[in-house]
């Protein structure tokens, strides 16, 4: 058995199962849309630089700065934990007492390293950086994260008028 009522701009939806009324289950009419432009974004990632392992410090060589990983913070990252990262300049100009320039953690996939350096998003791939630790590899890849609206969408509007987070 089922009853429908309209109330306003809501509809109430009354279900009857086994001789019991469940609760009313309140949803909006097509009157409210809900618009998003995440969804016409094309991420793409450009090779930039590498990870290498300097004596138990993680460096990170993009092709215009060279940043650090602690060497006590190295584990706490394959823990997946989000650790602090830090520019060699600044390292060398502070005697050791820099400001965190980004962070980085272990994706939600478990598949890679994410690196967030002053608002620039980078990526490698966790194997690989596991790969160095234990001395099987030189280096990790590192790539760029790049979103493009796709042609001919709405979003293609917001990235020319600069939404944050949608790069032209």
């Amino acid at each position: 058995m089922r009853k429908i009522c309209r109330i306003n701009t809501f509809q109430v939806i009354l279900y009857y199962f086994h001789a019991a009324w469940r609760h009313y289950i309140i949803h909006p009419v097509d009157d409210y849309m809900v618009r998003t432009t995440m969804h016409h974004n094309i991420t793409t990632f450009e090779h930039i630089g590498s990870v290498k392992n300097a004596e138990g410090v993680l460096r990170i060589d993009i092709k215009t700065r060279q940043c650090v990983i602690a060497k006590g913070d190295v584990q706490r990252l394959i823990e997946r934990w989000p650790v602090s990262i830090y520019d060699i300049a600044e390292v060398i100009n502070t005697c050791g007492q820099p400001e965190a320039i980004g962070q980085a953690w272990i994706s939600r996939s478990g598949k890679a390293v994410m690196f967030r350096i002053n608002g620039f998003s980078y990526v490698s791939p966790l194997f690989q950086v596991k790969g160095i630790l234990s001395g099987e590899k030189k280096y990790a890849h590192l790539a760029m994260m790049v979103e493009q609206p796709e042609p001919g969408c709405p979003a293609g509007a917001a990235a020319s008028a600069g939404v944050a987070g949608v790069s032209a």
